[in-house]
Order: C-alpha cells, then sequence, then structure tokens
C-alpha cells in the first residue's frame, strides 16, 4: 500500500501545523483542508476538530463527495445528534497522544510503505 492522504480540518493554525508534521512524520500525506476549498477527489481519513462550526461545516460537504470516508474526531462531539449523523468513526479526547492519534489513523488509513 502507499502513502495515506489525511485531510486535515482543525481551526487553530498551531494545532494545524503540528498535525501536519505529525502525518508527515507517520509517512503520510497531509492535505489541509481550507474554508470554501474543493474537497479533493480522494483522501483516506479526515482529522476533524469538532468543536469548530467550521470543520463541522466542512465535514458534511466532506460527506457529499466522500460519502464512506473515515471521520476521526479529535475532541468532543458537538451538543445535537445531528453531528453523529456525519459519521465519525472514532474520537480522540484532548489531550491526545501522538501514539493515540497514529493508532486512530492507522485503524483506517493504508499503511505508509
Amino acid at each position: 500500500m502507499g502513502v495515506a492522504s489525511i485531510l486535515i480540518c482543525e481551526a487553530d493554525p498551531d494545532v494545524r501545523r503540528l498535525l501536519v508534521v505529525l502525518m508527515e512524520r507517520l509517512g503520510h500525506e497531509a492535505i489541509v483542508l481550507e474554508p470554501d476549498a474543493e474537497v479533493p477527489p480522494h483522501a483516506d481519513v479526515l482529522l476533524l476538530e469538532p468543536a469548530a462550526r467550521r470543520c463541522v461545516d466542512q465535514a458534511w460537504q466532506v460527506r457529499l463527495f466522500l460519502p464512506q470516508l473515515p471521520i476521526v474526531c479529535m475532541g468532543p462531539p458537538p451538543d445535537g445528534p445531528a453531528f453523529l449523523e456525519a459519521g465519525p468513526v472514532a474520537f480522540l479526547e484532548k489531550p491526545f497522544t501522538v501514539e493515540a492519534l497514529a493508532a486512530a489513523v492507522t485503524l483506517f488509513a493504508p499503511s505508509p510503505v
């Protein structure tokens, strides 16, 4: 298998940069999902900060184009059942370890070569 494409939707720029570095160190391709950006035609996992309304909205946009894409939420889900309908498959409570993040991504992404 090849490198996994990891979409990152995180509102905090420092955390976003850290996630990019971590994903690249794990051998994956990190793609930051910018506001109003087009959804890439292929991805393996979406890392999502569910506390940011923009990120939740983008998760729904991603679902339109990539309905089977696994979503790893980095934090608790927002209040209400609507977000859970977007189909997150894993939750990582902050603060989490690099090992926990790597394990969550590895569950759904192909292993880097």
